[in-house]
């Protein structure tokens, strides 16, 4: 291809503070440091509310022209609140697929199960210039999402695991599938080692991210280590119901929240102790951060992610959803700051084994430029 490869990320939304978002901004961004004409696109983000830098080049799109009508008013059951989100998702998809046809991509990255499902089943047309990433576990959506699926990513032309334990199922739907390790942007070339009694947890305040189980776990924590504290930093619609839930547990002044920051990286080095509560997750960004700085870490074995990046070298993982074994693990690794020590040294070193960014940037270029280089084969036939 004589000229530069024109690729076009798309999501739904890109103004919040997510790992999907973070992801996919800075896919963008090295794409576009390799050649690429880059451009982002969702339903109505423009670049001011983006909440993860963007390099000038690439450009930045929305949907705005099928932004949704006001209409007739749906009744506040269980099935009119499901129509209204299916006929939000389909405009959404509508507006999307407008873009991809506007831009003329070679290549179309759609990020998120309910994204690429809602575009393709608008328009198939540009399916084999398309990569699909669902960013999280096989089945983390509900029964008419996966049938979507199984309709629609077969002539995609590729699909994206995160883990090694999801990817057969996508191959049995589309065998270019490919397993792209996430990775993270940050760095240390040794622990930090604080032994403050701090405990970190990242996310965004939804059910999935599990922090209702983390505060539980919590009140267990404190009858042990009284001088522990918790920090967790996130935004999200159940801020408010977990800061009254910590309340009725008699946490009070043992929980922090914050807001998401740009020196996340600061406040990571300050944790003894990084814990992640998620339900289910794909291959979750902050467990890699914390463990590419050398965060020792205690996770729910949730369905995949966190039992492909822990090992009992570097942390600990305890049954899904068990709040009593999730506090013993977070005991047991407080009362111990030479175990904290051997685990954040092993945590740097299988960080940079396994889940380089080196890695995971050479893949996706890979990947990108074998569809853009296969769609113009077939377009020259």
């Amino acid at each position: 291809m004589t000229q530069p490869i024109r690729v076009l990320l798309l999501c739904d939304r890109l103004d919040i503070a997510g790992g999907v978002e973070r992801c996919v901004c800075a896919l963008a961004n090295h794409l576009a440091r390799q050649g690429m004409s880059v451009a982002v696109g969702s339903f109505n983000t423009p670049r001011s509310r983006m909440r993860y830098p963007l390099d000038a080049s690439v450009r930045v799109l929305t949907g705005a022209e099928a932004r949704l009508r006001t209409g007739t008013a749906v009744p506040a059951s269980k099935l009119g609140r499901a129509w209204g989100l299916l006929r939000t998702q389909w405009r959404t998809g509508r507006a999307l697929a407008q873009l991809i046809r506007a831009d003329r991509p070679d290549v179309v990255v759609l990020n998120g199960l309910t994204t690429a499902c809602s575009v393709l089943a608008v328009d198939r047309r540009f399916a084999s210039r398309t990569i699909c990433c669902d960013h999280n576990h096989f089945s983390a959506r509900s029964a008419p999402w996966q049938r979507l699926r199984r309709w629609l990513y077969p002539k995609v032309g590729a699909v994206v695991s995160l883990t090694e334990a999801d990817a057969p199922r996508f191959r049995a739907i589309n065998q270019n599938t490919r397993v792209i390790y996430n990775s993270a942007t940050l760095t240390a070339e040794v622990p930090a080692l604080p032994n403050d009694a701090w405990v970190l947890a990242v996310g965004r305040h939804v059910a999935q991210k599990g922090f209702d189980l983390l505060l539980q776990a919590w009140a267990i924590v404190v009858k042990s280590a009284p001088l522990a504290r918790l920090r967790i930093v996130g935004d999200g619609p159940l801020r408010a119901e977990h800061e009254r839930m910590a309340y009725a547990l008699g946490l009070t002044g043992r929980v922090e929240w914050l807001d998401p920051t740009s020196e996340i990286e600061r406040l990571y080095r300050q944790a003894d102790v990084f814990v992640l509560p998620s339900r289910y997750e794909g291959m979750p960004l902050a467990l890699l951060e914390a463990q590419a700085l050398g965060v020792p870490a205690v996770a729910f074995d949730c369905p995949t992610g966190p039992a492909e990046i822990l090992t009992s070298q570097t942390g600990r993982l305890v049954p899904p959803g068990d709040a009593p074994a999730m506090a013993e693990a977070l005991v047991e690794l407080l009362a111990s700051p030479e175990l904290r020590a051997q685990m954040g040294r092993a945590a740097i070193a299988r960080s940079r084994e396994v889940f380089s960014q080196q890695e995971h940037e050479a893949r996706w270029t890979a990947l990108v430029r074998d569809v853009a280089v296969k769609n113009a084969y077939k377009a020259a036939a």
